[in-house]
C-alpha cells in the first residue's frame, strides 16, 4: 500500500547539483517530445516557463519524499480539469492544465523518472431520481522512478538542496467551517492596499528566516521548513491571521530548546503572559488587576486549579456562546464540586470590566491582534539583526539575544495596547 502525502507544488532547487539534475531531466523530456512528435510547435515563452517550473516542482517534491525522514514513498495529486483549469492564488504553477501531459512523458518506459497510479472516483445513485453523487475515490499517486532515484544518488542530492518557491501565497483566507470538525476551504480574494502590505511583511520576514543560520538536530524535523504564512479565518481579514508553517511550531517546548540552534547558540523561548486577557483589557481601555489574571482564589476557587481555570477562560473567549460544560481536558484539573457556572461567575467577578467582551465570541479577533503584535515584534527584531522564530504568543531567540527580544516584545505590546505585559521564559 502506498504511503502518499499531498503534492507540494511550492518547492524549488536552491543548489547547483539539483539544478543540474533538473536540467538533464528537462532535456531528456524535450528530446522525447521531439522524437515522438508529441508537440506540433515550439512552446511560447510563457508556456516554456510553465513547463520548466512544473518539471522542477515534480522533481523537487519527489526528491523530498526520498530524502526526508518520513514513511512517505509517494505523493498524491489531483488531475481533474476542474482543479487544474481553475485559477487560484493558492494552486501554484505546477498544478496547471499541462501537468497530466508532463507526468505522462516522465512516466513513459523510456523515461521512467516517475511512476504513476491513476486516480479514480466512485459514484452512487441517490434520491428518487437516481442522480449520481460522489461516493469517494483516490487521487493520482506519483512516486520516484528508477532513473530519478539513480540521479538523486549520482548528483548527491540532499534535502538541504530543496527550498520553498517564491510563488507560494503567504496570505491565506479561509472560508467559514461547515461544522466544527470540518476543514475550512481556502477563500479567493482581491488584493487591496491592506493585503499587499500584509504580504510584503511576510515576504520580508521569510527572506530573513530563509537566509538565517538555523539548525535543528531532531531526526524527524527538516529545518528548511521555515516559510511562514498568515492564515485568516471566516472569510474575514479581521479574524485570525496567526503564523503557521515553521518546523519549530510542531515541536514541544523541550524539543525546541534541546535541538534548535540559532547561529550555533542555544535558544530560549520568551512568552507573553496572559496575552488574551491583556489584549482584552487594552481594547476596553481598562487597567488589569495586579497579579495573576488566572488566579481566582479571591473568588473562592483555589489557585492550585489554575491550569483548568485557564482552559475555561480560553474556551469562553474562543466560543461563540457561553459554554454549558467544562471544556475538554479541564475537568482533571478542577474538582467536580466546581461547576461551569461556578467558574463563570468567579471569572465575571474577577474581570467585570472585560467579561462582556470575553463572552462576545471575540476569539478570532483577538488572534488577529495577537498576530499583528508578533509580526511587528519579528519586524523590529529583524531590523536589529535578531533571528526570532514565532509561536503564536511567543518567540524563540538565541540566548545571547534574550534581553533585546524581551525589551522589543514589551515595547511593541505597549504600542499596540497601551499596557505593559509580562514576558517570561517559557
Amino acid at each position: 500500500m502506498n504511503k502518499a502525502r499531498a503534492f507540494n507544488p511550492f518547492l524549488r532547487a536552491k543548489a547547483d547539483n539539483l539544478l543540474q539534475l533538473i536540467a538533464e531531466v528537462q532535456t531528456q523530456l524535450e528530446g522525447y517530445e521531439a522524437f515522438h512528435q508529441t508537440r506540433k510547435r515550439v512552446r511560447r515563452a510563457a508556456d516554456q516557463v510553465t513547463f520548466e517550473r512544473t518539471v522542477e516542482a515534480i522533481l523537487c517534491d519527489l526528491c523530498a519524499v526520498v530524502l526526508e525522514p518520513t514513511d512517505h514513498d509517494s505523493v498524491h495529486l489531483p488531475l481533474s480539469n476542474k482543479t487544474l483549469r481553475t485559477k487560484s492564488r493558492y494552486k501554484g504553477t505546477a498544478l496547471g492544465k499541462t501537468l497530466p501531459d508532463i507526468l505522462k512523458i516522465m512516466a513513459a518506459p523510456e523515461m521512467d523518472f516517475v511512476g504513476v497510479e491513476r486516480g479514480h472516483s466512485t459514484f452512487k445513485n441517490v434520491g428518487e431520481e437516481l442522480k449520481l453523487a460522489f461516493a469517494g475515490g483516490q487521487q493520482t499517486i506519483v512516486q520516484p522512478g528508477s532513473k530519478l532515484l539513480s540521479r538523486i544518488e549520482r548528483f548527491g542530492i540532499t534535502r538541504d538542496d530543496i527550498g520553498p518557491a517564491p510563488e507560494e501565497e503567504v496570505i491565506i483566507l479561509r472560508a467559514p467551517k461547515h461544522h466544527p470538525n470540518s476543514v475550512a476551504e481556502f477563500e479567493e480574494y482581491e488584493d487591496d492596499e491592506a493585503t499587499l502590505a500584509l504580504r510584503d511583511q511576510m515576504i520580508a520576514i521569510n527572506a530573513w528566516l530563509e537566509g538565517a543560520d538555523i539548525c535543528c538536530s531532531h531526526p524527524d524535523v527538516n529545518p528548511a521548513h521555515r516559510r511562514l504564512r498568515r492564515i485568516f479565518n471566516n472569510a474575514d481579514f479581521a479574524q485570525g491571521g496567526r503564523l503557521f508553517g515553521g518546523f519549530w511550531q510542531k515541536m514541544s517546548s523541550d524539543e525546541r530548546l534541546e535541538h534548535i540552534l540559532i547561529e550555533d547558540d542555544c535558544c530560549v523561548e520568551l512568552d507573553y503572559g496572559q496575552m488574551s486577557l491583556m489584549i482584552l483589557y487594552g481594547l476596553t481601555g481598562h487597567t488589569p488587576p495586579e497579579g495573576d489574571l488566572y488566579d481566582l482564589s479571591g473568588e473562592g476557587i483555589p489557585v492550585t486549579y489554575r491550569k483548568g481555570i485557564k482552559k475555561v477562560i480560553q474556551a469562553v473567549i474562543n466560543s461563540p456562546e457561553l459554554p454549558r460544560r467544562l471544556p475538554k481536558g479541564s475537568r482533571k484539573h478542577i474538582p467536580s464540586r466546581y461547576s461551569i457556572k461556578d467558574l463563570l461567575h468567579a471569572v465575571e467577578r474577577k474581570h467585570p470590566a472585560i467579561f462582556p467582551k470575553m463572552t462576545s465570541g471575540i476569539g478570532m479577533h483577538l488572534f488577529r491582534k495577537e498576530a499583528d503584535i508578533l509580526v511587528d515584534v519579528l519586524t523590529v527584531l529583524k531590523a536589529k539583526g535578531v533571528v526570532a522564530l514565532p509561536i503564536h504568543d511567543a518567540v524563540i531567540v538565541m540566548d545571547e539575544h534574550q534581553e533585546v527580544a524581551r525589551k522589543v516584545m514589551i515595547e511593541v505590546f505597549k504600542e499596540h495596547m497601551g499596557l505593559t505585559p509580562q514576558v517570561t521564559l517559557g
